[in-house]
């Protein structure tokens, strides 16, 4: 198939997509809905001990960025359940994705941590952590509960 031929074929999806008005982002179908804030906001089924964030999230998970590696050296951060000076989540959960349809886990504010992965996306980044060494515990939390910092 030609160029141009790609092209047309991409842009006629995303114009049925559209229409229809879900995309599939993740391997899970989200419902697109309208904000004054942003022309396009997906509505994602989230388990409900799912907390809402006090800062802002991604509007458009399919515009997130690829996962990549953080480092092979000095990868030592600490989650911090701090916001805005105030102590919001004693216990910093740690979600299945960037998309946080589950909490998988939870670790204490202050509990030092192995960052695994990095994901950078247009509003909120977020950072694969795992607890303690050679723990198996593992999951995504927003930048802001990550500290490079030991807290108290």
């Amino acid at each position: 198939m030609s160029r141009p031929a790609i092209g047309i074929a991409l842009g006629a999806l995303f114009i049925v997509s559209t229409a229809t008005g879900f995309y599939l982002v993740g391997g899970q179908d989200e419902k697109v809905t309208e904000s004054a804030t942003s022309p396009l906001l997906y509505d994602i089924d989230r388990d409900p001990d799912v907390p809402e964030l006090p800062f802002d999230d991604n509007p458009d998970p399919s515009q997130c960025g690829i996962p990549v590696q953080w480092g092979d050296v000095d990868n030592a951060a600490w989650l911090s359940g701090l916001w805005d000076g105030q102590l919001i989540q004693p216990e910093v959960f740690l979600y299945d994705s960037h998309l946080r349809q589950s909490v998988i886990g939870s670790a204490r504010h202050g509990t030092q941590v192995e960052i695994v992965l990095y994901q950078e996306n247009p509003v909120l980044d977020y950072y694969m952590v795992r607890i303690g060494e050679g723990s198996s515990q593992r999951g995504w939390i927003p930048e802001p509960f990550l500290s490079f910092e030991p807290v108290t």
